[in-house]
């Protein structure tokens, strides 16, 4: 049933951005196919996630701001797609410990470590981000590799004359790399400007 819904909802998502939007693609190819893997990206829109949905190969289990989940009926269609919820205000051990359970099971799960949509300069786009702790012990306890993305151009859809000029959004797939074979890493402080720099070189392939 999971799998019919969130087929069904991306299917939906794609047409509409392919009617009222343009959508470049940047690096699909170098999405792993198979095995665990986390998906870490950048913030910028509410559009973000079915936008990453839609352009992403692979089934994507959303990591959900807890919110969505405090409205029965809107819960219920976000966990019917196989999301789930963290709650962004303390250290959601309930949220890490789910998603390490889908990424060794084989799934691809997507977490955002800026902690909400972050547009000004301590963003990934502004070229200093400051991201929240934790996705990178999931990926190292779950021994999931990582895949960078930047997403560029979701908040366009907020514009009505944008549909018109039907503007371009893009996402953009970086390389993905693992957390446990690092050749300088020794602190989770280092592991996590791993990442940021990472998801900074991916900035430059856009």
């Amino acid at each position: 049933m999971v799998w019919l819904l969130y087929h069904f909802f991306r299917s939906l998502f794609a047409v509409a951005f392919r009617v009222l939007l343009r959508t470049r693609i940047t690096g699909r190819e170098r999405v792993p196919r198979r095995g665990p893997l986390l998906l870490m990206s950048n913030h910028i829109s509410f559009a973000d996630p079915p936008l990453l949905a839609v352009c992403s190969p692979r089934q994507v289990n959303f990591m959900a701001m807890v919110e969505l989940f405090r409205h029965p009926v809107l819960a219920q269609l976000v966990r019917a797609v196989g999301s789930f919820p963290i709650d962004r205000s303390r250290v959601d051990h309930t949220a890490a410990r789910e998603a390490i359970r889908r990424l060794r099971a084989g799934r691809c799960v997507a977490v955002f470590p800026e902690g909400g949509i972050r547009l000004a300069e301590r963003s990934v786009l502004g070229g200093n981000p400051q991201l929240k702790p934790g996705a990178e012990t999931i990926a190292l306890l779950a021994d999931a590799a990582i895949l960078p993305v930047i997403i560029r151009g979701s908040r366009k859809p907020y514009v009505g004359r944008n549909w018109l000029r039907r503007e371009t959004m893009s996402v953009t797939f970086g390389f993905p790399f693992c957390l446990w074979k690092p050749a300088h890493a020794s602190s989770k402080n280092d592991y996590r400007q791993l990442v940021r720099d990472q998801l900074l070189k991916t900035v430059e392939l856009t």
